[in-house]
């Protein structure tokens, strides 16, 4: 409930919409059960991630340092998902997790998402969420982009504070593991972030390979589809597969385009 103490925060947000769920709700294949099983796999994910942070020197975009536990604010709405946060470094580095492993995982149901992580203004609790920092989000989800979870300047610099030399070598790390700069204007979560590193190894891991199965199905079914916009979208997914994860490491085969 607002009070008149409520006020807004300064918190990190994930926007992102599942790319054609509104057309599967009104289509003749819709299964309730399916979405149950989709969304009831998006609360254990981001329950499996909610944790203690065990941590001494935790910053906030101001640089002051205090304990912290992640406890993030969370709604879905049809086809959208809206995950916030304060805007601290570690629930940055939760919240970029977070997106990866949402997004890897929700190929495993047939889609794809596309959607932004900004850092501004926000008032979240419970079912109620406004501010500039929403507005932000929903503006960098634009029709057409590429199907990707793009990152605020803003919320990259707070993911990448440290106080340390030991901190500053894991905020290279784990930047190097979540966030891509390449093939899109702006830094985006890396789909294939999980599966990329465990690709090169002599031999594919039961997991990773269920995955990459799991992605390459998705992929393929949507380059078949007969609007040429959402082709492009699983074109520029293809590619990205093609080059992050099928090379003389990995000895895993491309995706055809057609």
């Amino acid at each position: 409930m607002i009070s008149e103490n409520s006020k807004f925060e300064l918190r990190h947000v994930l926007y992102c919409d599942l790319l054609g769920f509104s057309k599967y709700s009104k289509s003749e294949f819709f299964e309730a059960a399916r979405c149950f099983r989709l969304f009831k796999h998006l609360d254990q994910l981001i329950t499996d991630a909610s944790k203690q942070i065990e941590e001494d020197d935790l910053l906030d975009v101001s640089g002051r340092k205090y304990d912290y536990i992640v406890i993030p604010e969370v709604i879905y709405c049809s086809d959208s998902l809206v995950i916030s946060t304060p805007a601290t470094n570690i629930d940055a580095m939760w919240l970029f997790e977070a997106a990866a492993r949402i997004q890897n995982s929700i190929c495993a149901h047939g889609f794809l998402l596309r959607g932004a992580i900004v850092t501004g203004n926000l008032y979240h609790s419970g079912n109620t969420i406004f501010g500039p920092a929403i507005v932000d989000a929903v503006a960098k989800d634009k029709p057409g982009s590429a199907p990707v979870i793009v990152i605020d300047e803003n919320s990259l610099n707070c993911f990448c504070l440290a106080s340390s030399d030991e901190d500053k070598e894991i905020v290279k790390i784990r930047r190097h593991q979540l966030v891509a700069e390449d093939d899109h204007d702006s830094p985006y979560i890396d789909p294939f972030w999980m599966s990329k590193i465990a690709a090169n190894q002599t031999s594919l891991n039961f997991q990773t390979r269920i995955n990459l199965d799991c992605w390459r199905t998705l992929i393929e079914t949507g380059l078949k589809n007969s609007s040429a916009n959402v082709v492009e979208k699983y074109r520029w997914m293809a590619n990205r597969f093609n080059k992050v994860i099928c090379n003389k490491a990995s000895n895993i085969k491309p995706i055809v385009l057609p």
